[in-house]
């Protein structure tokens, strides 16, 4: 729908038993959201915080590797096969296709390099790291030569940092009705309407918490959803949250590992041999210095300077329980993976392929995590885009990944095979089409498959000679 096409529908008037209704009737929550830690601990008036660092969570994904690894293939699997826009009904409006066809492939109207495929991404990382997802919508006001708005319509589409995102409720998760701001100008405004540009104000429903000043959001300027907590009122539950201490603990464990090998890496072990001069050491410790370097696994030979007839050998190389925290490391990552719902295979990790470790229900697995998350945009961002745009002759519908398991596959076909062949066999000829659909002859379509019983006295007098 057009600018003008918006500017010249006809308004929809509610009765008068409608109105009445809406402004009388009192629907809040009867229980809190939170408890009162996070209320009182607010930064500003009717603002709920969540109750985690969220901080911290994006910390933990930007720094150990595997957990970032996860969430860039679900981030790249869910568009990895694009999206079409859907008709329906049999005559949509080319005008409604444009308008969205455009928001979609470039959501910020030229203001960014931004696609719409790395749009997406983005929310996509959003929620799979803070189980957040915020869609900032920019509007184009349309005014008459008096200065009064007569209309919006959606321009640009930015995803925010659900680090700084923040609701503007009670603790009950009730939206404020004290505080205004004008959508233009974007300053807190008293009254109905701004004194600077005329237009009319809104309640503050969301605020950015920005070092230089809070930018506040009206209701209809953002849209947020979630996709692990299905039962979140306010934000969400990120999977980081239950992962935590052991994402800790592998950070530990490859800073240890880092640090170990980077540091001048000690050598292997020394060899203690007692009545050696001690003057030597000075010119030895030179040579051992300068043959480590070349060879890790050098064995230098130093004096203890005490009596004896037998030469001693010091590891200080880590020992093997040391290095059992390398089996404890893919138990981590394997909590992430089922967690998050991504198979080792997806990821990268082919130990252990072939044998009973089901390659082809792995990739199920990981085809159902994806459609998951295809059903979580459309469900949260496409539908409530639509409505915004007022787009009634299109849905926007993710393509099938369409991750083929090979070995079903190729079984369906060797069952088709047989049917041809049995069909061949009694002079039918079949054929497949170029999706392996099995193909009839024309002439066969109306005969039918079954036939009646016979009496068996017909039977009978059928066997006579």
């Amino acid at each position: 729908m057009g600018v003008f096409d918006f500017l010249r529908r006809k308004p929809q008037r509610k009765s008068g038993l409608q109105t009445y209704l809406d402004s009388n009737l009192q629907k809040e929550a009867r229980t809190p959201v939170y408890d009162m830690a996070p209320a009182m601990g607010s930064t500003g008036p009717m603002r709920l915080e969540p109750i985690y660092d969220l901080h911290y969570l994006d910390q933990l994904a930007e720094q150990y590797s595997h957990l970032q690894s996860v969430i860039t293939k679900i981030a790249s699997q869910t568009v990895a096969k694009g999206y079409r826009l859907e008709p329906t009904n049999e005559s949509p409006s080319e005008d409604q296709k444009a308008l969205l066809e455009r928001v979609l492939s470039d959501p910020t109207n030229g203001d960014s390099d931004m696609t719409g495929e790395e749009f997406c991404k983005a929310i996509v990382r959003q929620v799979e790291v803070f189980d957040d997802a915020w869609v900032s919508i920019v509007y184009n006001y349309v005014k008459d030569e008096s200065g009064n708005t007569l209309g919006k319509q959606v321009s640009q589409l930015w995803v925010e940092d659900s680090k700084h995102m923040r609701f503007n409720t009670d603790r009950f998760g009730k939206f404020q009705t004290e505080d205004y701001f004008c959508p233009v100008c974007r300053c807190a405004r008293n009254g109905t309407v701004c004194s600077e540009c005329g237009t009319q104000l809104e309640l503050v429903a969301y605020t950015y918490e920005d070092p230089e000043g809070d930018i506040p959001f009206a209701r209809d300027e953002i849209i947020h959803f979630n996709k692990y907590s299905s039962t979140a009122r306010l934000y969400g539950q990120s999977p980081i949250v239950g992962l935590m201490k052991k994402i800790e603990t592998a950070l530990a464990i490859e800073s240890y590992q880092n640090k170990m090998f980077r540091l001048e890496r000690p050598p292997k072990g020394f060899l203690d041999i007692p009545n050696l001069d001690e003057t030597a050491l000075n010119r030895l410790g030179e040579y051992i210095a300068e043959e480590t370097r070349r060879n890790p696994n050098f064995v230098p030979i130093i004096s203890s300077g005490e009596g004896g007839s037998s030469a001693r050998f010091v590891p200080v190389m880590p020992n093997s329980g040391e290095s059992g925290m390398l089996p404890y490391l893919d138990k981590i990552n394997q909590d992430i993976n089922s967690a998050y719902g991504v198979m080792p295979l997806a990821v990268g990790d082919v130990s252990g392929v072939g044998g009973l470790n089901a390659e082809g229900e792995q990739l199920s697995m990981m085809d159902r995590t994806i459609d998951e998350t295809q059903r979580m945009i459309q469900e949260g961002l496409f539908e409530p885009l639509l409505k915004l745009l007022k787009i009634t002759d299109y849905e926007v519908i993710f393509n099938d990944i369409d991750e083929r398991n090979e070995q079903q596959y190729l079984a369906n076909m060797r069952s088709k095979a047989d049917i041809i062949a049995a069909f061949q066999a009694v002079g039918i000829t079949l054929d497949l089409s170029e999706e392996g659909e099995l193909l009839f002859p024309s002439n066969t379509e109306n005969t039918p498959m079954s036939q009646e019983p016979v009496e068996p006295s017909e039977q009978a007098d059928l066997l006579q000679p």
